[in-house]
């Protein structure tokens, strides 16, 4: 006898910040999706843009931010909020297409599986000069096509498109949004640490992704200078160093694998030699992910937050 079809609940994000086309854009790409069970929008500190929300939509649940301002808050607000059995997370700048809900939770079938990572695909706003190689979509939260179906590794735990087991976020605090996390979460590295703590019972737990889950995310002429793909592989590297800390050693290869110095150079080289764009960025990203590295290091950065210290998340009443 197959079992029923796991209940998906979408939380959506947003602040004053957020731009209102995009937000709304994300929003109608769920909604019409007949296999999510129930849509959440958060807005964090924004009355006017909650209130546009409510008169918009009949069959969203639009809540304020209730628990720490920020994105962890937020997110952990849509968990309490949240009436599924898995809550899928879409970042307010990007489109789910179809089919992207029933293939976020297929694999949670395999009860090993704690989290499922999608595909985000890059939307390059004029022409396509503003691309990057694909082994720096990364950079701008987008997925490599050269990236396989199936295990990835803790460090390419995403938050454009990502889902979990309500039930297991209730258990384990979901986003610690109640500590102030800056010491024991590098930034960008707030999945990661969610996923070693939803890993801390289950030595057989794998994170996944699903290649049919897809989901547009347009990239801003900014996010491709130098500059800020730097920043995003200073970040890389300190949070793989606290990784690999926080799990012992090197650890193994499954939990490690993602982002490597190794590939940027290859690509780097390969580049340059076929004369093709993307060389020095490249090459400036292989530099920073040393660097970040080596920061880690120094700084003795870790990855992992005291369970006992979290402060508990409520659950909303589920229908059945």
């Amino acid at each position: 006898m197959n079992r029923p079809a796991p209940r998906v609940s979408v939380v959506v994000c947003a602040d004053g910040s957020t731009p209102f086309d995009g937000l709304t854009a994300a929003l109608d790409s769920v909604l019409r999706d007949g296999d999510v069970h129930d849509v959440v929008a958060v807005v964090d500190r924004a009355p006017r843009l909650r209130d546009h929300l409510r008169h918009r939509y009949d069959d969203l649940v639009v809540v304020d931010n209730t628990r720490t301002p920020g994105l962890a808050g937020s997110r952990d607000t849509g968990i309490e909020s949240a009436r599924g059995d898995v809550v899928a997370f879409l970042a307010a700048d990007c489109v789910a297409h179809a089919g992207w809900a029933r293939a976020l939770a297929a694999p949670f079938d395999q009860v090993d599986v704690i989290a499922v990572v999608g595909r985000t695909e890059p939307t390059w706003p004029g022409t396509a000069a503003s691309a990057l190689p694909d082994d720096l979509l990364w950079a701008v939260d987008c997925t490599p096509r050269s990236r396989p179906d199936g295990l990835v590794g803790l460090d390419d735990v995403a938050g454009a498109t990502v889902a979990f087991r309500r039930w297991d976020l209730l258990q384990v605090g979901g986003l610690a949004s109640g500590l102030d996390a800056r010491e024991g979460v590098p930034r960008g590295a707030e999945f990661v640490e969610l996923c070693l703590r939803l890993a801390a019972d289950e030595p057989e737990a794998r994170v996944v992704s699903a290649s049919l889950a897809r989901v547009s995310r347009t990239v801003h002429p900014g996010e491709t200078r130098r500059r800020s793909v730097v920043g995003a592989a200073v970040d890389r590297g300190v949070a793989q160093v606290a990784l690999r800390r926080s799990i012992g050693g090197d650890g193994d290869g499954d939990t490690l694998r993602g982002v490597a110095f190794a590939r940027l150079a290859s690509s780097a080289w390969s580049s340059f030699v076929g004369r093709r764009r993307g060389t020095t960025v490249l090459a400036a990203a292989a530099i920073a992910l040393v660097t970040g590295r080596l920061l880690g290091r120094v700084r003795g950065t870790r990855i992992g937050l005291p369970l006992d210290q979290l402060e508990p998340l409520r659950s909303a009443t589920v229908r059945r």
